[in-house]
């Protein structure tokens, strides 16, 4: 895990998997509850550890929550790639693969969202969730450029990365002012979520398909 204030890594086998249930049972009640509504009382009881042993690797409630946060993305990052490669396993022809890559990413952060959206909230304040946060975007945004860059000879726009880029940004926002992640919570739900994802990949495919002329 990443290292983090406040945070003390257990070294015996024993005292790792009681702190991982530790981190499983806050995931959990993150997801149910959010932030505020979490105590480490209800982490305790539900991790089946005593709230002194938290203690003993937390300083408190603010710490466990960086280390789960930490956990989570973790966690997103190995779906995200897990996700990607079973796209790519299908060897889909071009258009449906858009259509596909389109649907998959907002079906994952749908999946994600009761989590993503505490640690959005949470990291204008907190510089290592937040650059965390970052690497796990831009990852998950280079492995779906890439995937349909396999495809450049498919792709019809002059600049092909460019377009690559700007099909997953709208459709990236797109989905999260659905969702009402980062700033966008009041507006979440507006409109049909399986009519934005297929006009999202309708709209996509025709625009890396655009063939400008002079």
């Amino acid at each position: 895990m990443t290292e983090l204030k406040g945070f003390r890594t257990p070294q015996q086998d024993r005292s790792r998997q009681s702190f991982e249930r530790v981190l499983e049972a806050a995931t959990e009640l993150l997801g149910e509850k959010g932030y505020e509504q979490l105590t480490l009382a209800e982490v305790s009881q539900r991790a089946g550890v005593s709230t002194g042993s938290i203690y003993g690797r937390v300083r408190g409630k603010e710490d466990l929550l960086d280390a789960v946060q930490v956990h989570i993305l973790e966690r997103v990052e190995r779906q995200q790639t897990e996700l990607l490669d079973a796209i790519r396993a299908e060897r889909l022809p071009f258009d449906a693969l858009v259509v596909q890559m389109v649907t998959a990413l907002g079906e994952f952060l749908r999946a994600q969202a009761n989590l993503l959206r505490p640690l959005m909230a949470r990291a204008p304040s907190n510089p290592t969730v937040a650059t965390l946060g970052k690497r796990s975007f831009h990852k998950l945004k280079r492995g779906w450029a890439d995937t349909l860059l396999d495809h450049r000879a498919e792709i019809g726009h002059p600049r092909p990365e460019h377009a690559v880029d700007a099909c997953f940004s709208l459709a990236y926002a797109a989905f999260a002012r659905y969702l009402g992640l980062g700033s966008a919570a009041d507006v979440a739900g507006e409109g049909d979520w399986d009519e934005l994802g297929r006009d999202l990949g309708e709209m996509s495919v025709l625009f890396l398909r655009y063939r400008m002329t002079p």
